[in-house]
């Protein structure tokens, strides 16, 4: 229940009042980046049971802006005045990570592995600069450069509040990638790449995004973006559909809406709470041609404590594309991003339309921390965790086929499904390392490694 103001209700005696509240350990972060995520607020009146209930809400959202390892949060009370203090405690993590960046050019580790056969030729290597809670106002600054089997340069820079009130923001994202080894078509649901010693694709790409929160959990964005996308004259010959209307250059302006509703404990690992997307897309405008496709997306996931260490976790995702028939390089579906059938990790199934849906038990093996100040010197480090869940999953999914593309339709306008068992490893700062073993609808067995929580 929210506090409230004293002008708000009548006083009684088992109101108690809110007179100060401190704010300990952010060396780094200001003060209103905390207060913004805290429904208590100085001179407000409620309930101690109702208090306690906020500060529970509150520490999951101070949690979720990932800018603390932890945080507690208490209250000393003062009976002769009927008022309270609290204290927020918060542990900073560490904000600037310049690390050496080695990642794969496919989609995930197992399509590397099996689909590929772990050609190292593969590797893109680089260096990675991520400037966290800048200015102690939880900016953040990205920079990315790459070369090997692609180069590719990104530069991201988000500001969460530009108002006093603390709700909107500001995005702005540039990006540009070049090869000489281009995707051209995808064949039985496997990627073909073409490669010579001339740049086969250029892409460059913006956005700037307006953000809106007008709570702890709403969040609006509306996003204008470019994109230019060049290939060479063998990959339109090996691929006429890459590009619309035969084009070798293709270039537009989009525009996107998204709502989310983001009731998660953990952000990074979710055992509890609830996560709603939804997104509006029009890409095309201003197209000499009149290339136009709008997208539709949604998704809803629901995280239930089942007690005894037991966690539920159920998801539903849908995705709709006008009109039904695109070029290749606009072409989406399961296999991009996580975003597939569980078992099926070795197959992009594209179409104009899919539904997945994903459910998870987890059990809790244990859930180990400990202090190692004696050995480590930074302080951001000094918390060791390590977190381990045996988990059995199910999916389903289903993907509308595009017109005409029988080179790539055994697994299209089907029910596929999957199921398996696996760990998540949980290690500081919300890493996840996801070990999985299913059996599918293609008959297939299948072990996949993945980092990043799936559901």
């Amino acid at each position: 229940m929210k506090a409230q103001n004293a002008s708000d209700l009548p006083l009684d005696d088992s109101l108690l009042r809110v007179d100060e509240i401190f704010i300990l350990g952010n060396k780094k972060t200001k003060e209103k980046i905390i207060l913004r995520e805290m429904s208590l607020k100085k001179g407000t009146y409620s309930t101690l049971d109702d208090i306690k209930k906020s500060i529970e809400l509150d520490k999951i959202n101070i949690i979720n802006t990932n800018l603390f390892n932890t945080v507690s949060i208490e209250i000393l009370e003062d009976s002769e005045k009927a008022s309270i203090n609290i204290f927020v405690q918060v542990d900073e993590r560490w904000y600037f990570f310049p690390s050496p960046l080695l990642d794969i050019a496919d989609r995930n580790l197992m399509d590397w592995l099996i689909n590929r056969e772990g050609d190292v030729n593969r590797f893109n290597y680089g260096l990675r600069l991520t400037q966290y809670n800048l200015g102690g106002q939880n900016k953040t600054l990205k920079f990315i450069g790459k070369v090997g089997f692609e180069r590719n340069l990104l530069l991201d820079y988000t500001i969460p509040f530009i108002d006093k009130n603390q709700k909107h923001g500001l995005k702005f994202t540039y990006s540009y990638n070049e090869s000489e080894n281009a995707s051209y078509i995808t064949k039985d649901h496997v990627p073909d790449f073409f490669d010579s010693d001339v740049i086969n694709k250029k892409q460059y790409f913006a956005s700037t995004s307006y953000t809106y929160r007008p709570s702890f959990y709403n969040f609006h964005q509306i996003s204008l973006s470019y994109l230019h996308s060049e290939i060479s004259d063998t990959v339109l010959l090996l691929n006429p559909n890459y590009h619309f209307n035969q084009e070798k250059k293709q270039s537009y302006f989009g525009m996107s809406y998204n709502f989310i509703s983001d009731h998660r404990n953990n952000k990074r690992f979710t055992t509890s709470g609830t996560f709603l997307e939804a997104s509006l897309e029009n890409i095309g405008l201003g197209h000499l041609n009149q290339f136009n496709i709008s997208t539709i997306s949604l998704k809803f996931n629901k995280y239930t404590p089942l007690g005894n260490e037991f966690f539920l976790a159920n998801g539903i995702m849908g995705l709709q594309t006008f009109p039904e028939e695109q070029p290749y390089f606009n072409y989406q579906g399961l296999g991009y991003n996580q975003v597939l059938v569980r078992g099926f990790e070795l197959d992009l199934i594209e179409g104009s339309s899919f539904l997945l849906q994903k459910n998870t038990i987890r059990k809790k093996i244990f859930d180990w921390s400990k202090d190692i100040r004696n050995v480590m010197s930074i302080s951001q480090f000094a918390q060791f965790r390590m977190a381990t869940y045996f988990k059995f999953f199910a999916d389903f999914g289903w993907v509308d086929n595009y017109p005409n593309y029988e080179i790539s339709s055994r697994l299209t306008n089907q029910l596929l499904y999957s199921f398996g068992v696996g760990l998540d490893l949980v290690a500081m700062y919300d890493m996840v390392l996801r070990l999985e073993y299913s059996y599918n609808s293609e008959n297939e067995r299948n072990f996949a490694l993945n980092i990043k929580a799936d559901l």
